[in-house]
Formats: C-alpha cells, structure tokens, sequence
C-alpha cells in the first residue's frame, strides 16, 4: 500500500506480503484458524485503484511465500493445490498482509477448518492477548491542583491514548509541564471529568512568561478537542471495540461535557525562534456554566533550534479532489486558499506531499504524431503480443487469466466459412506451470450468422510447462453449421469464471484440411519492428513551460519547507502487482523507433531543469508499485530507460532489495516488517538509499499507523528508522477520507466510520473489504463538511489527528539525534574522550524504548526521558 501509482492514483498505498509471528503458546491449528478469519473476506490495498492489465513480461514464475525465503511443506502443498497465477504460483498463502489471496483450498475449506477446531479456540481464548485494554486502562498522568472532588483536573504526555472511561490517576502535580526546543512545537493534554455535566465550557490560554521578561504569546498556544471515534470492527487482534480518540478539531465554540467520563484537550505550544532558553509560565483557563477554574502551563524551552527542514525524508500521498469534493470547491481561488491551508498542516508536521503543486503542473507540448496504421492483427480480438517468450521468430500470444469473475478470450473476429473436407487446427503452445489446463473453442454459426448456442466445440488442453504442438484435424460439425469462428483461452471456462491462468501461443494455424489454404490472417505473432520515423527527429522533440510550477515549487521549498517530490515519467508504463500497463509514447511503443527519441528528450530536459533549480536530490522517480517477482523484468527495463536518460534524478521502489533488482532503483523502500538489515547493508556498499513505508500492514506486533493502537507507535517508528539507518518514510495517502468501492453511492464519513475500506484491485462495489481504521487517513476533513455534504464551500482546513502529532514528534526525535551527530563531529575536536563516548552514546536507541521490531515501550515516558537528555546534551555540545 505503499501507494497508489499515478495511473490509478493506495496507496496508495494502501498489497502487501505480511506474516505476523504466530501468538504465543498458541497451536499452529489455532494459528491457521486466525489467518483463515483475517482473510476473509480477502484483504487487498489500495493503495491503489489498479489499472487494467495489458502485458506482463513473464520471465520466471515462482513461488513467493509470506518471507520471500523457502517455502516450508504446508505452503507447498496448498500452493500446488491450487490453479496459481503465473504472477506466481504465489497465493500468498498463510499471511495476515492485504495482498490479494486468490481462492485457495484453505479458503475453499473455511468452513470445514472452522468447525474442527471452534472448541480449540474456546479453550485458547484466554490465551490471546488483550493488549489493547491493558493500554487503555494503563496507570499514568496526573492530578492537577486545580481538580475537586466534584470536577477532577489531570494532564497526561501527548503520547497516550486517553479513554473516556480511564480511572482518575494518583500522582498530583502542580501543573502541566512541556519541554521544546525553540522552533519546535510540543503538546500535552488537559483532561476534565465532572461527575455532573458542565455546559458551555471554555478553554484559553494565557501568554507564558519566561526569563529577562521574553515572553510566548498566547496566539502560539493552541487548544484543541480531542475526539473519538467509534471501531465497530478491531483493526487486529489486539485492538478492542468502542471509543478511541483521533480527530483533534479546533475549538471554536463552547463545548459541553459529559459526567464520569474523562473529555482531554489538545494544548499545542510552538518557542518561537527567538525564546530565550528557560522556564516559561501561564495559566489554561477552563470556563463554563456554574464553573471555572485556571490550570498552570509550564514550558521549558531548551537552548537550542529546530531547523525548518528535517534529515528524514518524508513522502505521503494526499488527495486534493477529495479536499474539493468533501468541502465543496469549485471556484480556483477557493482550492488554492484551502490547499494553501492543507500544505500549512503538512509543513507544520514535517510531512512532505507527493506532489506539492497540484494545481500547477508542468505544462508539457508534445509533438504531433500518430503511430502507423499496421492492421497485420487487425481481425484479433483481446490481442496481447509480448516479445519477451516465443516457439519461433520474436513474439508470441500472451493470454492471461487473473480474474476469478470472469473467463479470459482471445477470438478472431471475422467467421470462417467451414471447409467441406474440415479443418486442420495447430499451435504451439506453453503453460505457465506444469499440469495447467486450458481450453479451445469453436464456436458455430449458421447461414444467417447467428451463434448457435449450445453447439461449441470445446477442445481441453493440457501443458507441460515448455513448448508444445497441438495438432488436429475436425471435421464432425453440428448440423446447419456454415461458419466458424476460433477462441482461445487461458483457463478451462466455467460459468463463474473462477480460473485463473497463463498461456503463451505461437503460430496459430487454422487451413482448409483438403486444400491445405491459410485461414486465419496474423497467426505467427511476430513483432515487427520499424526503423524509419514517421516525422523527422527534430519534430520529435518535447516542449516544457515549468512557470507556474517553478512557482508553485519555490513556495513549496522555500516557505513549506517540503523535503522531497513525486516524479512520474510518462511513457514507461507501471502499475502495481496487481495489474501493470506496458511502455507507451503517444500510441508508440518501446520497440518503435520515435519512442526512444521522445523519452530521451522529455528526460533529459526535465533532469537539467531540476539541476539549474537545486532540485535534483528532492525528486524520486515513483512510477511502478510493489512488483511481484516475475515482474522484476519488467521493472528493471523501466529502471534502465532512467538510468539510461535521467541517470541523475532518484529512482524509488517500494520493494526490498533482490538480486534481480541490482542496480536498478537507488531509493529502496521496503514495507517495515520486510526490511532486512543484512541485505540492505550489501546495496549501501553501492551508494543506494533505504526508506520503509507502512499501511494496512503490517499490523500488530509492529508499529502500526492504526487509530486502535497505542499512541506510541507512530513515533516510535521515526525512533526504528534512525536505529537502522533508514533515510525515508512513506504512507500511500493522508486524506483517505472515503472508499468509492465501499461507498459507492455517497461518500464515507470519517468521523463516523473509522475504517480505511478497500478500494480498487477487483474489488466488487459494494463490498466492503477492511484495510484498517484509520489506514491513509492522518487529516480529517473539517468536521462542517465531514458527510461531504456541506451547504456551502468549506474554507477552513484540515483537522490534524494524534497519529498525525506522534509523526511529527518522531520526526523531531529524529531531528534531535541528526543534530547530535551532526554537532560531534563538527566539535570533535573540543571534546575529551569520556566526553565523546558519552555523548556517541545517546545516539544508540535504548532497549526500553526499542528492543526490536516488535517489542517496544506503549508508555512515551522512556521516549520523552531520552529526548530530555539528547536535547540537553546538543544544548552543551553546541556551546564547546
């Protein structure tokens, strides 16, 4: 779910290979059940609404397993069960990742799995863990001086998840107490619990007053709701049903508050750049009927400054249309007044878009051509010629059956008059995988040209896996039968549709069987190539106006601070394992001899642009999304027209390094759970970047973007990152507000359905597949146009959510420990030994904070007391 790939546009994002390790001490037919339950109905990702096939290059065919290693004997057998794509064999089988599970017999089989071993999960209940209400009713915070006994006061770290009925904690403080840097911003949350309702309450703050009379005004004091939403359905097993707070709105009216239950208040500081270091105090104002009370606010600001850009690259998807949709923009001023807004909230967080100016794209002029018209396959139907796999010549029919709802055909279109003596039918053919059946048709048609139902000739063939010749002659034909027509398929057909299957054909032959004449047109399936232009190379050149981007750009770079962009080069194809699209330049393919001459000049022109603007090392080419094996060919074909035409612009890949894969992208990044150390370490040796992306996976034990996870987990992932050397993450969208599959008639509302639904990848409309609560979705819409159905245009921005906070605080963290680095050794010199060590020290992550992927803290306390000690330790250093 990295993301979605522009033709499709998670997501993106939102497709993944995810194993999670099997519960403890629970039994592997335990385990199989709860893969069965996850995965049904079949979990996909968008990340991206696929685009149709056309050719795959299909170069080997293997069996990916839920590790990409070895598959052990239970993947085996059920994978050779089953009809497999040829995109593998790989029925992803036995994992709890989204990539789309084909129909297998485990699947086949639910019920049967479901009852055997229902009273095995009875009595293993006890045994799963309940993590989540644990977290939820965990012991922290602290009681305020201002609390009664009829409305008690507390406060808390930003990092936990505060539910409504979490029991008052113990430990009193005299007030509420936040640590930033100057230019940074820091929160903590106010949390009120009445135990009668208070009406019209209000929440302000005073300016905080700090040493030598310096002061932060109240206007960099932000209040904020908390808001919850209600999860229907648990993103995983250790989440739990009922309210979790997310959304965090502006307040901008009074609020009334419910009895007995805890309402927390987002208080949001920024040090301005020129606060001095120390302690900053002022008073949060809590106003309603029948009731008031101030709260102290303490502020330590530390003797240091964030900088505007961070190290860590950061590369999110976002939607504008579903910004203009929800809050009913249609006028241009309009959408660059609210994106305007929209970008302020991803500058404010550190989060760089995909594209950060989307209302002013480079206009591109090209030139005025059309492809031949070469009809040489003009009478075929569903024709896809690959030139990659052939039995003679240089290419060959491709028929690829991926669909479990429908059957795949390639037919000729023109009827062919019946031969009295019969016909002689032959072909070559070469399946996928050994043993796969598939079929050929007659179909008969009378005087009149009408299909005679009922009256097909179907033909069954079955394959080796290598190069074979079908050979026949049929001369039994029903009665009243004139014409015929040929249809080839990659599967058996069947009325549902439900095979899937790969087959290459080569000199398709259809003669009179008495004069031995030809009668079908374009059977032998070569490619033929052309070399002769069809206009001048210098009229093939591509024209650029980069004005308004360049603009729109500056802004981007300059006052947003953004730290990378998207790139998509058109003409290399591109899609997702799901479905690709095959190279093409205004109709003209790879193997035509415009199409290099076009590409070139796009690329290149595009790549010293970037170079006069300094932009070179904030582009990545993102133009292909998580392939599956048999698809690396492909990919690295694609990879070496850049390297060969941009060779200076980055060249992303949401994958893991492979052997196949070397030396093609420079940016690998690898979904959380599949990173390997070892193997990235070897593509560092050769200058290559490593970012990691998460989505609808991976899920729990890892950290996790869920909004029924703990609050912890999005920061702690920027803490992952540093401790393995990873430069970039990655989310296939931020306003995944509504699923078009899911909701088909009217759009989703956030607040009220938490869910992240599948969209795309087959997915019937109308059902409803999850992805995870809250999966693409950091921002909300403002809560006036939250149904998408505001009266009038919505002006305001975005609502910021906490996930959206613990990123941007984990960015920070992040930040706090490039500086360090950074400053030891600029100061190298200044410092003694023990100094040195000491100091090298704190950039080590410790194990209370991250032990591993999956094992690490829920309570951000150890985070925060790590945090306090570098910031300290950068305060000292950068004064030596």
């Amino acid at each position: 779910m990295a993301t979605q790939p522009q033709s499709s546009s998670r997501r993106m994002a939102h497709p993944y290979l995810i194993a999670s390790p099997k519960p403890p001490a629970l039994p592997i037919l335990l385990r199989i059940h709860a893969l069965i339950a996850q995965n049904k109905p079949n979990s996909q990702k968008p990340k991206t609404n696929a685009t149709s096939y056309s050719e795959r290059s299909y170069t080997n065919i293997s069996l990916r397993t839920t590790r990409k290693n070895k598959p052990n004997q239970t993947q085996l057998v059920l994978a050779t069960s089953c009809l497999l794509t040829p995109r593998t064999a790989e029925t992803r089988i036995l994992t709890d990742g989204p990539r789309r599970l084909q129909k297998t017999i485990l699947e086949r089989q639910y019920p049967m799995y479901k009852k055997i071993i229902h009273l095995t999960l009875l009595l293993a209940a006890c045994s799963l863990p309940a993590r989540a209400n644990d977290y939820l009713n965990a012991e922290y915070g602290q009681l305020l001086e201002a609390s009664t006994a009829k409305v008690a006061l507390w406060w808390a770290s930003s990092g936990w998840k505060i539910s409504p009925e979490k029991p008052l904690p113990k430990p009193k403080s005299r007030a509420i107490a936040i640590r930033t840097a100057r230019n940074e911003v820091e929160a903590a949350q106010l949390v009120i619990r009445p135990t009668l309702p208070v009406k019209s309450l209000t929440v302000s703050a005073t300016a905080l007053k700090g040493p030598a009379a310096t002061v932060i005004p109240a206007r960099n004091i932000e209040i904020l709701e908390v808001r919850y939403v209600n999860i229907t359905r648990p993103t995983d097993k250790t989440s739990v049903l009922g309210p979790w707070p997310d959304p965090l709105p502006p307040l901008k009216a009074p609020i009334d508050i419910e009895a007995n239950k805890n309402k927390p208040f987002w208080i949001r500081v920024k040090a301005p750049r020129a606060a001095a270091a120390g302690i900053y105090t002022g008073t949060i104002t809590l106003s309603g009927k029948n009731y008031k009370a101030e709260v102290a606010l303490s502020v330590e600001v530390y003797d240091f400054t964030l900088p505007d850009k961070m190290t860590c690259t950061t590369a999110f998807g976002f939607s504008p249309g579903n910004v203009f949709r929800y809050q009913k923009l249609t006028k241009p001023e309009d959408k660059r007044k609210v994106l305007d807004k929209y970008w302020a909230s991803f500058s404010d967080h550190h989060i760089s878009p995909y594209d950060p100016a989307p209302l002013d794209r480079i206009k591109v002029t090209w030139p005025v051509v059309k492809p031949p018209v070469f009809d040489k396959y003009a009478n075929w139907q569903g024709l896809r010629i690959v030139g990659n796999e052939s039995h003679s010549g240089n290419g060959c029919l491709l028929i690829y059956d991926d669909d479990i709802k429908s059957n795949t055909t390639v037919s000729y279109k023109p009827l062919i008059e019946i031969p009295s003596a019969g016909l002689d039918v032959r072909f070559w053919y070469r399946t996928a995988i050994p043993g796969h059946r598939f079929a050929i048709a007659l179909n008969h048609y009378d005087k009149d040209r009408n299909w005679m139902s009922g009256n097909n000739n179907d033909m069954t063939v079955k394959g080796s896996g290598k190069w074979q010749l079908f050979d026949a002659q049929v001369k039994d034909f029903p009665k009243n039968a004139v014409y015929v027509r040929p249809n080839v398929r990659a599967t058996i057909w069947t009325d549902a549709g439900e095979q899937i299957g790969l087959v290459w054909f080569d000199e398709v032959s259809m003669k009179d069987a008495g004069s031995g004449k030809e009668l079908l047109a374009g059977g032998d399936f070569d490619i033929e190539k052309r070399t002769e232009l069809v206009a001048p190379a210098e009229k093939l050149k591509v024209k650029f106006d980069f004005s308004a981007w360049d603009k729109a750009m500056a802004k981007a770079v300059d006052h947003y601070k953004f730290n990378s962009f998207r790139l998509t080069i058109p003409g290399l194809g591109g899609g997702t394992f799901h479905a690709i699209s095959q190279p093409s330049l205004l109709g003209f393919a790879e193997d035509d001899p415009e199409y290099p001459l076009m590409l070139e000049s796009y690329c290149t022109q595009l790549e010293e642009h970037f170079a006069r603007r300094n932009l070179l090392d904030q582009a990545y080419v993102y133009w292909f999304d998580e392939p599956s094996p048999d698809q690396y060919a492909f990919v690295m074909n694609g990879f070496e027209k850049l390297k060969r035409y941009c060779p200076r612009i980055p060249r992303m890949l949401t994958e893991q390094p492979e052997p196949q894969l070397a030396g093609g992208p420079n940016i690998y990044c690898v979904i959380s759970n599949l990173y390997r150390p070892d193997a990235a370490e070897k593509r560092r040796a050769y200058g290559d970047k490593f970012w990691w992306y998460v989505c609808t996976g991976p899920k729990a034990p890892y950290c996790t973007l869920f909004i029924d996870h703990p609050g912890t987990e999005m920061r702690l992932w920027l803490w992952q990152s540093w401790q393995r050397n990873i430069e970039g993450i990655l989310v296939w969208q931020s306003n995944y507000w509504t699923s078009s599959t899911a909701y088909p008639d009217k759009p989703q509302n956030p607040y009220a359905d938490p869910m992240g639904w599948t969209s795309g990848y087959s997915t019937p409309k109308g059902e409803k597949r999850p992805w995870g609560n809250g999966d693409g979705r950091f921002i909300y819409p403002p809560v006036a146009a939250a149904d998408a159905q505001p009266a009038e245009p919505v002006l305001d921005g975005p609502v910021d959510s906490i996930r959206w906070e613990m990123l941007r605080d984990g960015i920070e963290d992040y930040e706090y420990l490039a500086i360090l680095k950074r400053l030891l050794k600029a100061k190298n010199a200044n410092l003694s030994a023990a100094q040195r060590n000491q100091y090298a020290a704190l950039l080590e992550v410790p194990e209370e904070i991250t032990k591993n992927m999956t094992a690490f803290t829920k309570d951000p306390a150890p985070i925060e007391a790590r945090r306090d000690q570098i910031a300290r330790a950068i305060a000292k250093v950068s004064r030596l």
